[in-house]
């Protein structure tokens, strides 16, 4: 009765549903078994550049992400803020944390990079629907796996690669992405810290390529002069 006295109320909560029926994690899962991680949960929406979780926090949520970006970060032991990945709608967020132990403190921050639209669920409620529902359990269980591997793969990268080829593979990236005018979407402290560079290291390096054509342009908007160049330089 209380959904005929709120349409709009109903609409959203059965797009929520659909969503969810939708991503990889719960698809072919019936709706019933999916409705109680909606029947808690809560609208959330947040500001560009506001946080939606801090490291060290309690893992007692995970969200759906409908609208917006997100990125998370981490503060080394350096100080220096480090962005491990960006996420963008609609995609599910923190759902592998929910197995931490109960004592156990979130790994990561969470920051709106735009503005965001987030549905806010409990652990508890996704603990019970893999208790019920093993399937479920076993697509986060490989979720987490295939996150792990990509980790292993970051780290081994950044064991064998120069400064030069880790910022070359960088500029790569965002060539393919955006052509030959790219912008960097964090600031170069924090982009030296996410490469695992020194921010001097980063500096004379694109002074360098500045010197030699391959690059310019000035702190986050650059213009790619030399591809091919950089290829070289991210293959070495």
């Amino acid at each position: 009765m209380t959904f005929f006295k709120f349409p709009h109320a109903l609409t959203t909560q059965t797009a929520r549903l659909f969503t969810l029926s939708e991503h990889p994690v719960f698809q072919g899962i019936d709706a019933q078994a999916l409705a109680p991680l909606l029947a808690h949960g809560t609208p959330r929406f947040l500001a560009a550049g506001e946080m939606l979780c801090h490291e060290q926090g309690a893992p007692d949520f995970w969200w759906l992400l409908e609208q917006g970006t997100l990125e998370s970060l981490k503060h080394g032991s350096d100080g220096e803020e480090r962005i491990f990945w960006r996420v963008a709608a609609p995609e599910l967020i923190a759902e592998v944390l929910m197995f931490l132990p109960s004592e156990g403190k979130m790994p990561i921050s969470l920051r709106a990079r735009a503005d965001c639209q987030l549905f806010q669920m409990r652990r508890q409620d996704l603990n019970a629907l893999c208790a019920s529902t093993p399937q479920v359990a076993l697509r986060l269980l490989e979720r987490a796996s295939q996150r792990l591997c990509r980790r292993l793969n970051e780290v081994e990268w950044l064991a064998r690669t120069s400064a030069a080829e880790r910022l070359a593979d960088y500029f790569l990236r965002l060539f393919r992405q955006m052509g030959h005018v790219i912008e960097f979407p964090m600031q170069q402290r924090q982009l030296a810290a996410t490469l695992g560079i020194r921010a001097e290291t980063l500096n004379r390096l694109l002074a360098g390529w500045l010197r030699t054509g391959v690059i310019k342009g000035r702190r986050c908007r650059w213009e790619i002069l030399a591809p091919q160049r950089l290829e070289q330089l991210a293959e070495a």
